[in-house]
């Protein structure tokens, strides 16, 4: 498959209505063509096993969906792990929105031995100044390494990012929420023991009350974390 390819799915897919709906969806969307992410996606899984060089080179960045498909072609190229972090660290520099950002890092694929480079990688993110690389590093993390094994490093890190900017605290809500989910007890003493921005934990609440995997009794608890 080509550049020529993709400009054609493009033409083929485009949709207005959705243009419409994407655009108010995700500010800073910039150019769009109103394809839907399935269909980009199918797209990059095919280019990703191939010879995608030829793509990345005539990508102009001014298309939101020819962003995407970068995002997604590193996400699942079958090559060297140290290699798409390599890629993916050139890739986070042009990420300007949400949308790429959160779909970008929940697309990576890594073998499970592979999983502690990647790990470390995505603290480098959470300590980065950039909106969009610390909301990067922090959806990375919440995606792949709530687990055992992670969870106490995990709710240290998130406890120290004081950042009130809006993506990157609505991050940091959405995984302590899912941290919540895993690991009630453990969350709930965290944020009621730091010193996170009063805007965060508020929307950290509002996530968990959203969530349906927490019982009536879980959610009522989170409301107290409110008054702290």
């Amino acid at each position: 498959m080509s550049y020529a390819d993709f400009e054609e799915l493009i033409r083929n897919n485009a949709d207005e209505k959705y243009r419409e709906f994407s655009g108010k969806l995700t500010p800073n969307i910039g150019k769009n063509a109103g394809v839907r992410t399935p269909v980009l996606k199918v797209f990059a899984k095919k280019e990703a096993n191939g010879n995608y060089a030829e793509f990345f080179e005539k990508c102009t960045d001014e298309l939101y969906e020819e962003k995407l498909v970068q995002g997604f072609i590193i996400g699942y190229a079958k090559e060297e792990t140290e290699k798409r972090l390599l890629m993916l660290e050139k890739f986070t520099e042009k990420i300007d929105n949400w949308a790429v950002c959160d779909m970008t890092a929940c697309a990576f694929k890594f073998k499970k031995g592979e999983s502690e480079t990647v790990f470390e990688f995505a603290k480098k993110y959470i300590e980065k100044d950039g909106e969009f690389e610390k909301r990067f590093g922090v959806v990375l993390i919440l995606s792949d390494f709530i687990d055992e094994k992670h969870i106490d490093e995990i709710l240290k890190m998130l406890n120290n990012i004081y950042d009130s900017r809006f993506y990157v605290s609505m991050a940091v809500a959405w995984a302590l929420s899912v941290c919540y989910v895993k690991f009630e007890e453990k969350t709930y003493t965290a944020v009621k023991n730091g010193k996170l921005p009063k805007e965060t934990i508020n929307k950290t609440v509002s996530k968990i009350r959203q969530s349906l995997r927490v019982s009536k009794e879980s959610k009522e608890r989170a409301k107290e974390l409110k008054n702290i």
